[in-house]
Order: C-alpha cells, then structure tokens, then sequence
C-alpha cells in the first residue's frame, strides 16, 4: 500500500468492510483526527457544507487523509485530486525556489500550531512536501506572479475524479495530492468519515 501511494499518490480501495478499514489504518501508521464529513444546512464550515471545494491539502501534521464512505448522495459529491508534485515541476526553477520563500496562514487545529507554514518545505527524508489552500494565502503575496502561475497550471490540470461509493476507501498522500469536491447535490445525505494519519515509528 505505501508503494502504490508513493506511485500515485492516491489508493481508492472498494467494498471494505469496517475490519478492513481499521487494518488500512493500522498499516497506514496513527490518527490524529476523525472528522464526520456530512452536510449541515447553513453550515458555514467547509467540510460541512454542500458547496464544492477547490484544491487543498489538509493540516500539514497529516501524511494521509483516508476517506471511508457510508453513504453517497445520489448526484455530485465526486472527489478531485491532482499530482502537487506534477504541477510544480511544470514552473520554471525560479518560480519553483520563489515558491519555497511563500509562507501560507496555519491551519490551526491543533495546540503547537504557528502562525505560517510554508508552500513548499522538505520532509524529514528530503522529499517535497507541500502545504496548500488557496483561502489561506496571504493578502501580500495573492499577486505573486510564481504563485499565480502554479494557480493557473491547477486549473489547467486534469483532474482524477472518484465518486465514493458505499464501503469505499480513499487515501491520498496529503503532502503530495491537492484534493478537492465536487458540489453535493440531490439527496445529499453523503457520509464519509475522514481520518488523519500520520507515520508511527513502527510502520517506517
């Protein structure tokens, strides 16, 4: 599993029971955070509203996000997903070293959280990770011309859409992966229960 997503970036896993579910995550390494992602009426926070959601990454603490669906609405709701890494390599070498110097508003969630986290930073390993939601940049550098640009490639970049179904599985690498949502609508009495996981000592 921890190759498949180090190849793609993503695994989407159908018909697991709730036994396999807690084995991925067992394999996967430990939650930090469990999130019921249902639709609330005039709800004003992302997760719970109906509303689609641009490209971002979750906290930076998590190295995978895991999806498990209970149950989808009958139209829209489909989950997008794009390679970071992909889109990076596409900027020309100053705007990618002009990226790195861009800080973004932290997403706080947790006690120890900063201010700023960086764009773009390095991983204990050496690998790029990147950090991303475009509600979180700052005002000074929305006309940043590298991040303009690295805008402009997300938007021209095909996306992966799934469409969760009952008993699926979606895992992404949130240091590589921008996610996103299409808009839920009809019935949308979607139910997934979001997980964020980080590598323990024992699955490295």
């Amino acid at each position: 599993m921890k190759t498949e997503l180090s190849k793609n970036g993503f695994i989407h896993l159908t018909n697991q029971s709730q036994e396999q579910l807690q084995s991925v995550i067992n394999s996967l390494g430990d939650v930090i955070m469990t999130t019921d992602v249902v639709v609330k009426t005039e709800s004003k926070g992302m997760v719970t509203t109906a509303l689609g959601l641009d490209y971002h990454t979750d906290h930076h603490k998590a190295k995978y996000i895991l999806w498990y669906c209970y149950k989808q609405t009958d139209k829209g709701g489909e989950s997008i997903i794009i390679d970071a890494e992909k889109v990076y390599s596409k900027l020309s070498l100053e705007f990618q070293e002009e990226l790195k110097k861009i800080n973004l508003f932290e997403h706080k969630v947790f006690p120890d959280d900063q201010e700023y986290y960086p764009l773009v930073a390095l991983d204990e390993k050496g690998k790029k990770k990147f950090y991303y939601s475009f509600w979180l940049v700052k005002d000074e550098d929305r006309s940043n011309v590298a991040l303009r640009e690295f805008q402009k490639i997300i938007k021209e970049t095909d996306a992966t859409e799934i469409k969760l179904q009952e008993g699926d599985i979606l895992i992404v690498d949130n240091h590589r992966v921008f996610h996103g949502r299409k808009a839920i609508e009809g019935s949308k009495n979607r139910f997934l229960k979001r997980y964020w996981i980080v590598e323990s000592n024992k699955n490295l």
